[in-house]
C-alpha cells in the first residue's frame, strides 16, 4: 500500500488528500442520458451526503462510468480523519491507523484515499472544487464507494474501490439516507472488544448519527456501561430480553448514588454487528439516540442479546474523541 501526500494552501481553500492506485485518462464529458433522474438542488444545502453522491453519480454517468454509494465505514472515517484534521493533529500515521483499523478489513484488495476541502458555503461549491481537485481518483473506473462528512463547511471525502462486498443494485440519486452497511461481521481487533461489543466502532457510528444531527458525541459513562452488561449478561440466562426486570436499571443505577438527571434504556435480542445494531437504534428509537439531553451511555451484547442505556446528567461532559479507533481513545466518565 503505497501513499502520496499532496498538500496545498489558498484564501479560501484548505486541502489534504492521499492519492492510491492508478487511474484511466481523463475522458471527454459526454451528453447525459434522458433516464437520468433530476438533482435537487444543492445551493441552500451543506453537509447532504446523498444530493453530494447524486451529484458525483450523475457525471460520472456522463462519462459512463458506475455509479458509487455512500458507504457507512467510510463516512465513519471520513469523520474520524475531519474532526483530526479540526484538531489540527491529521497526519499520515493517523491515516494508516484508520486504514488499518476501519477500511483495509473491508476486502483483500482495498485502495483507499481521503481529501479534506474548505471552506464552502454549501454543497455545490463544494462538489466544484471537488472535481476540480481530485479529477482522476473521483472519475476512476475501479472506484465503488465514498463516504462524506461535513463542519462548518469543511468537507473530507473517503474512496474505496475493491469493496468485497457492494448492495446488489446502486442508484445513481439515493431515495434514503440510510447508507451501505457490509452484510456480515467485519472483524474486530480483540482489543477493541468491551462488554462484548466493538466500542471504538459503536461510538463512531452513533457519533455519526448524532454529527450529523448537530449534537454532541456521547461519552460513556461507566455505571450506565456496567449495568448495561449486567442487562445483558441477565437476558443472557433468561434466553429473551427484558426491560423491566427481574434487575431494574433504574433501581441498580440510582442505588449507586449515581448523580443522573434521567435515564433511558432498551434491549434487544437481533445483535448482529455494530452497524445492526445502530440501524435498529437510528429505525427505532432516533428521537431518543439525537436527543441533545442525553449525554452518556452505556452499551453491552451477549449472546444476541444486547442492552443500551441513555444518560442525562446534570452537568456537562464533553468528548474528545467521537469516533475513537481504540479502547484508549474512548472518553469515560463517571
Amino acid at each position: 500500500m503505497k501513499f502520496s501526500i499532496l498538500t496545498a494552501v489558498t484564501a479560501a481553500v484548505m486541502t489534504v488528500s492521499f492519492a492510491f492506485g492508478a487511474v484511466p485518462a481523463r475522458p471527454e464529458p459526454l451528453t447525459s442520458p434522458e433516464s437520468m433522474p433530476m438533482l435537487p438542488a444543492l445551493s441552500s444545502t451543506r453537509g447532504n451526503a446523498q444530493q453530494i453522491v447524486c451529484q458525483i453519480n450523475r457525471e460520472r454517468s456522463n462519462r459512463y462510468l458506475s455509479p458509487v454509494f455512500l458507504h457507512r465505514t467510510l463516512s465513519d472515517a471520513a469523520l474520524s480523519l475531519g474532526q483530526r484534521y479540526a484538531d489540527g493533529n491529521l497526519n499520515s500515521a493517523y491515516f494508516d491507523r484508520v486504514f488499518n483499523s476501519r477500511i483495509a478489513p473491508l476486502g483483500s484488495n482495498v485502495y483507499s484515499s481521503y481529501k479534506v476541502l474548505g471552506t464552502f458555503a454549501n454543497d455545490d461549491d463544494y462538489v466544484v472544487r471537488l472535481e476540480q481537485s481530485i479529477y482522476d481518483t473521483l472519475f476512476a473506473r475501479t472506484l465503488d464507494a465514498i463516504g462524506i462528512y461535513e463542519n462548518s463547511g469543511t468537507y473530507t471525502i473517503v474512496l474505496a474501490s475493491g469493496l468485497r462486498d457492494r448492495p446488489s443494485s446502486v442508484d445513481v440519486c439515493p431515495n434514503t439516507t440510510t447508507q451501505y452497511s457490509p452484510p456480515g461481521d467485519t472483524p474486530s481487533p480483540p482489543s477493541n472488544i468491551e462488554n462484548g461489543i466493538d466500542l471504538p466502532a459503536f461510538l463512531c457510528a452513533i457519533n455519526h448519527e448524532r454529527t450529523n444531527a448537530r449534537t454532541d458525541a456521547f461519552v460513556v459513562h461507566t455505571a450506565l456501561h456496567n449495568e448495561a452488561w449486567e442487562q445483558a449478561k441477565q437476558m443472557s440466562q433468561l434466553g429473551h430480553y427484558t426491560v423491566d426486570g427481574p434487575r431494574k436499571v433504574d433501581e441498580s443505577i440510582y442505588g449507586q448514588h449515581v448523580n443522573m438527571k434521567e435515564l433511558y434504556w432498551v434491549a434487544g435480542d437481533s445483535f448482529h454487528n455494530v452497524n445492526s445494531l445502530v440501524n435498529v437504534l437510528m429505525s427505532t428509537y432516533s428521537s431518543k439516540v439525537l436527543d441533545p439531553k442525553y449525554q452518556v451511555i452505556g452499551v453491552a451484547q451477549k449472546d444476541g442479546f444486547w442492552s443500551v442505556i441513555f444518560g442525562s446528567l446534570y452537568r456537562s461532559v464533553h468528548a474528545r474523541n467521537s469516533c475513537p479507533l481504540t479502547l484508549s481513545d474512548v472518553d469515560y466518565t463517571s
